[in-house]
């Protein structure tokens, strides 16, 4: 069965680790708020229009983001509002276990519902829908990031043993995981169904 988590113990103390487990394997329908890390890569991303984006030929990457928070998403009639009403919120009366900054232009509101996973990023007026942010191949590679114990390989299967038949001097060249996204999102742009799912059976293997 899929881990349950008590919300109070995963946000404002648990590890980024346990927020992107929360989102991808809670019993019910999840929402997760990500944000820009502070790192090189994203030093001119933040706070930056998707038009903006774009226009630097850039698109936002899944690599670039924390999750800084996740919570049980409750049903809702129309999704344009409930993201608006997200945005209020996270603004207005933050929680008092979240930890970001303000919800702003570049972050991104992730959503899980019946296995199926969106992103959603917040642009200069609304919201700009992202069906290319998740692949399973490319976030299946950020989930393994945070979790593999061993650092042996990054391939898909979380704390998988090294291959004896290679001498451990060896080094693999190891197609980046930009290069991947691209080859991925050229073959299949629309999110992949059931992502949670996939991830899931790939850790239990």
């Amino acid at each position: 069965m899929p881990k349950v988590f008590k919300w109070d113990e995963i946000n404002g103390r648990g590890t980024e680790q346990d927020r992107v487990e929360a989102f991808l394997t809670d019993t019910t329908d999840t929402y997760a708020i990500l944000q820009l890390r502070d790192i090189p890569e994203t030093r001119d991303e933040h706070f930056m229009s998707y038009n903006a984006l774009r226009r630097k030929q850039l698109e936002p990457e899944v690599d670039h983001y924390e999750v800084i928070y996740v919570a049980p998403l409750i049903p809702y009639a129309d999704q344009q509002t409930m993201l608006e009403d997200t945005y209020q919120r996270f603004n207005i009366s933050r929680p008092a276990d979240f930890h970001g900054h303000s919800l702003s232009v570049s972050d991104i509101v992730a959503l899980r519902q019946s296995g199926i996973v969106s992103a959603h990023y917040v642009d200069s007026v609304g919201f700009q829908d992202l069906p290319g942010f998740f692949s399973g191949k490319n976030h299946l590679r950020t989930l393994e990031d945070m979790v593999e114990q061993n650092d042996n390989q990054l391939d898909g299967i979380i704390n998988n043993l090294p291959d004896e038949k290679l001498p451990c001097k060896c080094e693999v060249k190891k197609e980046s995981v930009l290069d991947q996204l691209k080859e991925l999102r050229a073959s299949d742009p629309a999110p992949p169904k059931d992502l949670a799912e996939q991830i899931l059976e790939r850790i239990r293997e």
